[in-house]
């Protein structure tokens, strides 16, 4: 079970440093309106959580050495607000993969044409995305539960 936890691990990872760079290089668009900063915040917390859960499973599921209990409380304060994100584009991905014309609408409306194939390996996308990071938080919450005596002062 640990291998399929390393496996989404991995999938996380790697979207948390495309996510990180994201938000590096967008930090001029993302500081215009307060929406762009609550979205920064959930992808950030994102991103920490990904590195906090990577060195748990590091240290404490492969090494079994102890670690101080603030890497227990990282992980559940950033587990917390990724489990909301997760919610969120599950919910909205499956909304739009059941209308995806309504997105195609709201897309040219915008300005922006696409056609609706991309627009589905999109949604697809983002759907596994919020899959995997959620079944990888309730996962990582359960794992912490179970190895509590590893967390030191």
């Amino acid at each position: 079970m640990t291998f399929l936890y390393r496996i989404l691990g991995i999938i996380l990872n790697a979207a948390a440093i495309f996510l990180a760079f994201v938000l590096v290089f967008s930090i001029p668009l993302l500081i215009s309106s307060p929406l762009n900063l609550l979205s920064a915040f959930m992808l950030s917390c994102i991103v920490m959580y990904a590195w906090f859960s990577f060195k748990f499973h590091k240290l404490v599921l492969q090494q079994q050495k102890p670690v101080k209990k603030s890497l227990r409380d990282w992980i559940r304060v950033n587990g917390i607000v990724s489990l909301i994100y997760a919610s969120v584009i599950i919910a909205g991905m499956t909304i739009f993969l059941q209308q995806p014309q309504t997105l195609v609408d709201q897309l040219k409306q915008m300005g922006i044409d696409m056609p609706l194939k991309n627009i589905m390996s999109m949604l697809v996308v983002l759907l596994v995305f919020g899959i995997v990071l959620f079944v990888h938080v309730l996962w990582t919450f359960a794992l912490l539960k179970k190895n509590t005596t590893y967390f030191t002062e």
